[in-house]
């Protein structure tokens, strides 16, 4: 069982931009090589791209992949297209994913994935 570690940048809509929207997405393996890195359509229009901590602009999200093919990519490289209903513990093709928001991530996304196979981290509060 591998281990891959998942951060996605958020951008924002609504009328307050409070509406997390997936916009890049990076995965990375236990030796820190890249396995994806994407830009990823909003499926609706964005408010605010919070450049200051994205560094996403416009132009970044042009003819960039929409998010049913992340979607189907990130499937593919964490269980093997495997029904998430059939994947077992002990499968080798299925990763442990690391990350630190990963259920806002996964929300954004529109994945499910196995709770046992989630491990979260959180960064020190600085003092």
């Amino acid at each position: 069982m591998g281990t891959t570690a998942q951060v996605c940048e958020m951008v924002g809509d609504g009328s307050d931009c409070s509406l997390d929207l997936c916009a890049r997405v990076c995965l990375i393996d236990k030796d820190e090589n890249l396995i994806l890195h994407s830009y990823v359509q909003p499926q609706i229009p964005v408010n605010d791209y919070r450049y200051e901590v994205t560094s996403i602009t416009e132009e970044h999200l042009r003819d960039v992949m929409p998010l049913k093919e992340v979607h189907e990519t990130l499937q593919q490289i964490l269980h093997n297209r495997e029904s998430i209903g059939r994947i077992r513990w002990d499968d080798r093709n299925v990763r442990l994913l690391v990350g630190h928001d990963l259920e806002r991530d996964l929300d954004c996304l529109r994945m499910n994935y196995l709770d046992h196979l989630l491990r979260y981290f959180s960064y020190p509060k600085r003092i």
